[in-house]
């Protein structure tokens, strides 16, 4: 193992720490009611089993595992979301190759009314290697998924009604016009190529207008004011000469820009590649990119482990104690907390990046969540579980 580093801290203050979280390396994060829900990596860049964890986060200095879900054989759980009061969906991804030949793609449905004996209570099935990271829009009552379908080629937008969440229903299907195949189309892909044109996620509506990531594919602005008829307004895409991985599209507030995350890859580092980027979408057919952010390079880039920008917390708001902020998750640089209050001028404001524990080589800060309280709950993917933060900023 490498050295341990200690703790790197800006305007942020550790509350707790809980290294079991989601078996040590985890991925979403979402917390209600005093409990916080982790879904697991499980074997991708990591060793622990498939499936969640739920904890008490009650006492934020003191929070425990209090249950966990193990994963059938053949399928990943790494994502999930809390869906009304009282139920969680919860991804059932097939793994690679033949590890996935038995797993049932879609999605879990758990009821959590008593959190730390979450019960399962549904499934909904979908087709090819199922849902990857998907999102849910509680006003509108609707899941938006990434996933594959027929007639299209890799994943594509799927919009569910839940308003009944035990017995979602298919609103609309939808994908970029050069995803259309004129057969069954190629899918079942659970870990593209870089140059892969396939929907990542999540995506996200802001008034009629809904902004997807496509990993190897852009990023895409989308007229929804009709959701069975949805229509492409404009689009860019910068792989190559970037290498792909675009994960994350999402408004600042109701400011014509969106902040985007090129994910950084396990397989290679890249020196100028896989930030986070500002794109200008004052033009909605012509969107444009205009600003980058990273950490510092030459602090981290030689580190172990990916250097790299992942996601953001998915909520960039322009008014209260955190307007114009954007929580982004940048592996071993840990957390950055970035000021886009001028959207053409990014500014670091903060950073929490934990102290290595003696058993891994590097922090992979890989998600970040919050609760009503705003507290960020940091999730690590290489073994340090979760570590909950207090933004001092």
């Amino acid at each position: 193992m490498s050295d341990r580093l200690p703790e790197e801290a800006k305007n942020f203050r550790l509350l707790g720490h809980d290294s079991s979280a989601a078996f040590g390396g985890g991925s979403i994060v979402e917390v209600s009611k005093g409990f916080a829900y982790v879904g697991s990596v499980g074997g991708s860049s990591f060793s622990a089993p498939e499936g969640f964890t739920v904890h008490d986060v009650s006492d934020p200095r003191k929070p425990h595992k209090v249950a966990e879900f193990r994963a059938p054989p053949g399928v990943h759980c790494h994502k999930l979301r809390l869906v009304g009061n009282d139920l969680l969906y919860v991804n059932s991804e097939k793994l690679a190759g033949e590890k996935g030949k038995d797993g049932r793609a879609g999605l879990f449905i758990f009821d959590i009314s008593k959190p730390t004996a979450p019960r399962q209570v549904g499934f909904y099935d979908m087709p090819g290697s199922g849902p990857h990271r998907f999102g849910i829009d509680h006003a509108r009552k609707l899941a938006l998924l990434p996933c594959d379908a027929e007639g299209w080629n890799k994943r594509v937008i799927w919009t569910l009604d839940i308003r009944d969440p035990l017995k979602p229903e298919i609103v609309s299907i939808w994908g970029l016009p050069w995803q259309k195949s004129q057969d069954a189309g190629s899918g079942n892909d659970p870990m593209p190529a870089d140059d892969t044109c396939t929907l990542h996620g999540p995506p996200v509506i802001r008034g009629n207008r809904m902004y997807a990531a496509f990993w190897g594919g852009g990023v895409a602005v989308i007229d929804c004011g009709d959701l069975t008829n949805m229509q492409l307004l404009g689009h860019v895409c910068w792989s190559p000469p970037f290498p792909g991985g675009t994960h994350t599209a999402w408004p600042i507030g109701d400011k014509p820009y969106l902040i985007v995350t090129d994910e950084a890859r396990a397989r290679q580092k890249f020196w100028d590649a896989q930030f986070m980027w500002v794109l200008d979408i004052r033009d909605e057919t012509n969107p444009v990119p205009v600003a980058k952010f990273w950490p510092d390079r030459d602090k981290y880039f030689h580190r172990p482990g990916r250097f790299g920008a992942h996601n953001i917390l998915e909520n960039i708001t322009t008014e209260g104690p955190w307007a114009n902020l954007v929580f982004l998750t940048y592996f071993n640089a840990g957390l950055r907390a970035v000021d886009v209050s001028d959207p053409l001028v990014p500014k670091e404001v903060g950073y929490y990046v934990p102290a290595t524990p003696s058993t891994q080589e590097a922090i992979q800060s890989n998600d970040i969540g919050s609760d009503e309280h705003g507290r960020l709950y940091l999730i690590d993917r290489w073994g340090a579980g979760m570590h909950i933060l207090e933004y001092t900023g």
